[in-house]
């Protein structure tokens, strides 16, 4: 057993017993109102009809032909996959119940439902999101951005029928794989609780303060003792390096990439961390690739293919993958990405640079950049589109600059700021 656990255990039943009389306050739940849910019983109720549910608000998205269109597709889709599947078109934006997060919103559909099979979302951006519940295709492998976004963002909704039956089709003869189930990882605040501080910890009362200032100095004295032990134990003991990082480094990726291959990337590197994580209950990293992941999911949702948020979406590959590593390495210390381009994947060692404004700092460099003259990196540095032409990454002030994704440590609890998550 590690040394440093040994000591914490120690100390602990020395405190124990001084604390027994403490006793454990209930963290009062936050009601969720009723009326938060009137939505998604509405469309369960529906959907329980007819497999297309198009809201009121969005009614114009879809005319007549168009539907009975969608609905000859629906119906051909699910005899070719063996599964019910459900077409979804209806706004959701940051208000809503699930604080427009789709993913959020077709889970709690699909539970209020209480069938499985395909749920197919289209909202007011015309994107689609789906997820599949026990549905035997390879839906994380589906590429075609003909399908998944509209060709013109100013005519959003032009041939949606054609999209979804295109969608749908693909959908039908994607790989098949076992069924199998997504698991939703994190969830809105309730309802209108969005912005209420909630204390993890219970109130402090007389009995807790009692236990406090009796038994605060002397588990103070007795931890912090160990502490110094434990931390002189640690000195002489060499950390073992993380197994391997299982993210290829991709020293290809474009020093340009457009919107469209951010877009595509990302998903594709969300979806593949995803898939991971039911598998890692007891992997010392998952914790960290959950966070990481809730993050990306928040940030590529946010972003959508706004060219401003260009950086944003390059986070999000750069997270997924920083989730992967950290389970590949079962860490929650993975390599931090190469700092020339963070779409190069991991980095291999540091190497002294200096690049454009930056002062010379030894940085963390990916094996592809480690051996390139200085001249060559400016041409392999990421950039992202100004009104002055690209501008290198670390060159666009913001959050991606503060925590050179991840080179000058751990981007996510600054990113959560960003963000204004927890």
């Amino acid at each position: 057993m590690n040394i440093t656990r040994i000591l914490v255990i120690t100390a602990l039943s020395l405190v124990a017993p001084l604390l027994a009389a403490v006793p454990a306050a209930a963290k009062e739940p936050i009601p969720v109102p009723s009326y938060a849910q009137h939505r998604l019983d509405r469309v369960a109720a529906a959907l329980a009809e007819d497999p297309l549910f198009v809201d009121p608000d969005m009614s114009a998205a879809l005319d007549e032909p168009g539907r009975a269109r969608v609905r000859a597709a629906i119906d051909s889709a699910a005899a070719a996959l063996g599964t019910p599947v459900y077409v979804v078109v209806i706004p959701n934006k940051t208000g809503s119940e699930s604080d427009g997060r789709d993913n959020v919103f077709l889970h709690w559909l699909h539970d209020r439902l209480g069938r499985n099979g395909l749920y197919l979302m289209v909202g007011s951006s015309a994107w689609f999101e789906e997820e599949g519940f026990n549905v035997p295709r390879r839906l994380w492998d589906l590429d075609d951005e003909s399908t998944e976004r509209p060709a013109d963002s100013e005519r959003r909704f032009d041939d949606l029928a054609g999209r979804l039956t295109r969608r749908l089709g693909l959908i039908a003869a994607a790989p098949s794989t076992s069924p199998r189930s997504p698991r939703l990882y994190s969830s809105p605040d309730p309802w209108g609780a969005e912005h209420e501080l909630r204390l993890d910890e219970p109130e402090t009362k007389a009995p807790f303060l009692t236990g406090l200032l009796l038994a605060g100095p002397f588990a103070g004295a007795t931890l912090y003792g160990l502490g110094l032990g434990a931390a002189a134990y640690r000195r002489r003991t060499p950390r073992p390096r993380p197994a391997s990082r299982a993210v290829e480094t991709d020293s290809g990726a474009p020093a340009e990439p457009s919107v469209k291959w951010l877009r595509r990337t990302g998903r594709k590197e969300l979806d593949r961390l995803r898939d991971l994580l039911p598998e890692a209950a007891d992997n010392p990293g998952r914790a960290y690739a959950v966070s990481a992941y809730d993050v990306a999911q928040i940030l590529y949702d946010d972003a959508g293919e706004d060219p401003d948020r260009a950086l944003d979406l390059a986070g999000t590959i750069v997270l997924a993958r920083l989730g992967r590593a950290a389970l590949a390495g079962k860490t929650a210390q993975p390599p931090p990405p190469c700092f020339v381009n963070p779409l190069h994947g991991p980095s291999a060692q540091r190497r002294k640079m200096q690049l454009g404004g930056t002062r010379s700092k030894r940085r963390p460099v990916c094996s592809a950049c480690a051996g390139r003259p200085p001249g060559a990196l400016d041409e392999r540095t990421l950039k992202v589109p100004g009104p002055d032409g690209p501008l290198p990454h670390y060159a666009v002030p913001g959050v991606w600059k503060d925590t050179g994704f991840g080179a000058d440590g751990d981007p996510i609890p600054r990113i959560q700021e960003y963000l204004g998550v927890e």
